[in-house]
């Protein structure tokens, strides 16, 4: 059983989709689960294997998703001075471990803005182990045969998209639309989510980063939430095209992923930042 259940894990993460492994860990009493059953749960709530069965089965499978939501791995524990799984409704009794494992299919970045810049930052983030969703209103700009890198194109309204990205651990948000009001939306819609993205940066320059955040103030965004932003974005390598630009923005998501604090590598890029088209 656990073989069938790993090797569906791994076709999920090989498809591109998330999911969360549920092994017991421990066990005691008279539940049937043993230590190393394992129960696969992917998004659509669909699972491979068992933990046991019935109202543990249930409990298990919403911790799963919500694991899968947050992007962070939990552990479920039923023990016997609480209760254990009698307060389940289980006859059966006893104590029970389980670890809740949130499996990646590893980081993805949703590029806004699909212009010159928003092309080589995303094809630069594919080539170092990204998955890239780009998406721009203009669907001659969000057309797959431009980026037959990425893994999902979007040709739908900015603001629109910004809120259905995705947020935690291994969720990057580069903004480089074409305009300074777009990133501005796209940047408010995206401080909203919960869990906000990991990593969150936009294209500008200092004074277009300054009037932005003063915009976001003024809607009741907080310092906490704007101190999170890397922008200018990108470190201060020097380049203006859209392939250094592109070096620069990657190389900051790259020493994020690696747990180096980009702001402690940068100087700003900020790039005049009018523009992305």
């Amino acid at each position: 059983m656990g073989i069938d259940v790993l090797r569906e894990a791994v076709r999920a993460l090989e498809s591109g989709r998330p999911a969360a492994l549920v092994t017991v860990v421990a066990s005691g009493g008279m539940t049937p689960a043993k230590p190393g059953f394992k129960m696969l749960v992917r998004p659509d709530g669909k699972t491979t294997g068992t933990v046991g069965g019935g109202a543990l089965e249930a409990q298990a499978v919403q911790a799963a998703l919500a694991a899968i939501r947050s992007r962070g791995s939990t552990r479920l524990r039923f023990s016997e001075e609480c209760g254990g799984l009698a307060q389940l409704g289980m006859v059966c009794g006893g104590e029970i471990e389980l670890f809740v494992d949130y499996m990646s299919p590893g980081p993805e970045v949703w590029v806004f803005g699909a212009g010159h810049v928003g092309l080589a930052v995303g094809e630069l983030a594919a080539f170092t182990g990204f998955r890239v969703t780009l998406v721009d209103d203009r669907p001659e700009y969000a057309d797959e045969k431009r980026a037959p890198w990425a893994h999902s194109m979007m040709a739908c309204d900015f603001v629109d998209a910004a809120s259905k990205a995705p947020g935690g651990a291994d969720s990057y948000v580069v903004i480089v639309t074409r305009g300074h009001a777009w990133d501005a939306q796209v940047l408010y819609e995206i401080l909203r989510l919960e869990p906000r993205p990991y990593y969150v940066g936009m294209m500008g320059s200092k004074p277009k980063v300054k009037s932005c955040f003063d915009g976001l103030r003024a809607k009741g965004v907080s310092e906490e939430a704007l101190a999170v932003v890397h922008a200018p974005i990108g470190l201060a390598i020097g380049g203006d095209s859209p392939r250094e630009i592109a070096v620069s923005v990657v190389a900051e998501m790259v020493a994020a992923r690696n747990g180096r604090d980009p702001k402690c590598l940068q100087g700003g890029a900020g790039y005049g930042g009018a523009s992305n088209a």
